[in-house]
């Protein structure tokens, strides 16, 4: 049970009475008591259930106050969250917020949080937040009325705890995501984990373990896919997109220097001359320094082009969500111009990838100077 400390304490007590000589409820200040409740859900996530609240010592006749008075909030029958308490602008930190206070309040250690949920408690992207809490629940089990259950075995080794809340491991939330989301968005979240820390190898034999549930094919094709090199949702989902259509597998965010230059491409074909450019379409809204990005993307672009003789494809979100067929077939275009004019690299030109951080292993070294 999630509980902030052996908390034991009667919030309706009885004193002596100075003049009848009878004893007398009085109920304990409302601000201790929310005080009380809100140290301990905070501790908990921020969402707890009625037995949870009632392990806390909150009488119901508390918990009718803190409703009223908007302490807390009802998610479910017989669970609460705390309100959300930052900017109502930032709407995607106040659904996560929110989200993940629903999931402190439902979740148990045989029903952990689960998928993208998981995910989300584990500060990992996703494609998008889900409308319900998902949870992982043994097979035969019942549904939880206003949550997504999806019904999976889970192994001893396959459930921890985030702040007390019972959420499946990190390795495990990136397998169950494989299985439930098609890959280009799975690769959002499998790729982050990585980089994270998650093992490769733990993953695939989470996966052997399950065996043939649905969706293991496409869960084995992301996690052969996967890289930890990649950096952001985009990239991830970008090359997932195109590896669909045929595109052949690049490298993430490999590293160009020329002199005392150096650029990094998001993508990175060797063989065949081209850099791919994820560019997220907040580089060139509408805010302050916009003019200093758009230039700093334009001098990066000319120095691959017309220093290095590389052909540079680019794509926005927008066109990888809705037209990724028009940027594989962009890209077959400068393949197509690069087999009849082969690249040869300038002299002095080194090109390497840097381990994502966290990682031990050595710089990968595509080309070296003194290899000429």
């Amino acid at each position: 049970m999630r509980v902030a400390g052996n908390v034991h304490r009667c919030l309706i007590c009885r004193t002596q009475g100075a003049d009848s000589g009878h004893s007398a409820p009085v109920t304990l200040d409302h601000d201790a008591v929310r005080s009380h409740v809100v140290q301990n859900m905070l501790a908990a996530g921020g969402g707890a259930s009625h037995a949870q609240m009632m392990a806390w010592g909150v009488s119901r006749l508390d918990l009718s106050r803190l409703l009223r008075s908007g302490v807390i909030c009802r998610s479910r029958r017989e669970h609460f969250v705390l309100p959300w308490g930052g900017e109502n602008s930032d709407h995607w930190q106040r659904t996560r917020s929110m989200h993940l206070r629903v999931a402190a309040a439902a979740a148990v250690r045989e029903s952990p949080v689960g998928l993208r949920s998981a995910a989300l408690m584990w500060r990992l992207p996703v494609w998008q937040i889900p409308r319900r809490v998902e949870l992982i629940r043994p097979p035969g089990s019942g549904p939880w009325k206003g949550l997504r259950v999806v019904r999976r075995l889970l192994s001893a080794g396959d459930v921890t705890a985030i702040n007390g809340v019972p959420v499946t491991t990190l390795e495990r939330t990136a397998v169950d995501i494989a299985l439930d989301v098609p890959t280009p968005k799975a690769l959002i979240t499998v790729d982050a984990a990585l980089r994270r820390g998650a093992s490769r190898e733990t993953m695939a034999g989470i996966l052997t373990r399950m065996g043939s549930v649905r969706g293991c094919r496409e869960a084995r094709r992301t996690l052969d896919w996967a890289d930890g090199n990649s950096e952001s949702p985009l990239e991830s989902r970008g090359r997932g997109e195109l590896m669909l259509l045929g595109v052949v597998q690049p490298l993430s965010n490999v590293s160009v220097r020329l002199g005392d230059i150096e650029f990094r491409a998001d993508h990175w074909w060797m063989g065949l001359g081209v850099a791919g450019e994820a560019d997220g379409e907040g580089k060139y809204g509408k805010r302050p320094g916009e003019e200093e990005t758009l230039w700093a993307e334009k001098l990066r672009q000319e120095w691959f082009e017309e220093e290095l003789g590389l052909y540079v494809v680019r794509y926005v979100d927008r066109e990888i969500r809705l037209a990724p067929q028009r940027v594989a077939d962009r890209l077959q275009r400068k393949v197509d111009r690069r087999r009849r004019d082969p690249w040869e690299p300038p002299p002095g030109l080194e090109v390497f990838q840097r381990p994502h951080p966290g990682s031990d292993a050595p710089i990968r070294w595509l080309l070296r100077r003194d290899e000429g």
